[in-house]
């Protein structure tokens, strides 16, 4: 997939939905243009294998994902992938951001980047399922999301983060049936 492509097209060809409310309608509407701009730009597109794929589509053998937030909103905190699906992953992945703002009514930015480009400064793995990937503040994400490490370097970080929050897991199960075990019944 040509990442400076589909960074261009979206960029040029992505307009703000008028006549929405809400933060999830207009987060819908993005991500379907973005999908229909990729469909007619591209050749080689799939559509998601699933309800529960990770991909909203698949572009030249690559997923790709859309993430929208608004910058309008104080705080946000949004679930990339669950680790144990990401380590299983069997194409390359991309995460396409769609930045917009509620309030003003228009798109802020939108850059794609690889699973692999994420800063680690900004994400954190946290307790839903096995471990999901999140970024931990998008405010803080956009000032600087892209990492200047390898892949073998991002996924070794990966690894050391998911120990670490097995472990952490570990305690905290402990910790709960603790409190089971000494419950009078």
């Amino acid at each position: 997939m040509n990442k400076t492509k589909l960074n261009t097209l979206l960029k040029e060809k992505l307009v703000f939905p008028a006549g929405l409310h809400g933060q999830r309608s207009y987060g819908d509407v993005l991500e379907h243009q973005a999908n229909e701009l990729i469909t007619e730009s591209f050749s080689n597109v799939d559509q998601p294998r699933s309800v529960r794929s990770i991909e909203d589509l698949t572009v030249d053998d690559c997923y790709v994902d859309h993430k929208t937030s608004d910058e309008a909103l104080k705080f946000k905190m949004p679930n990339l992938i669950s680790i144990d699906r990401l380590i299983k992953i069997d194409k390359p992945l991309y995460y396409n951001f769609i930045i917009y703002n509620s309030e003003e009514q228009t798109i802020v930015k939108n850059f794609v980047l690889s699973v692999y480009e994420l800063n680690w400064e900004h994400l954190a793995i946290q307790n839903l399922g096995k471990g999901q990937l999140q970024i931990k503040s998008m405010k803080e994400f956009l000032k600087s999301p892209t990492s200047k490490v390898s892949k073998e370097e991002w996924l070794s970080k990966l690894k050391e983060e998911a120990i670490a929050f097995y472990k952490k897991m570990e305690q905290v199960s402990a910790k709960r049936a603790d409190q089971w075990k000494n419950l009078a019944v």
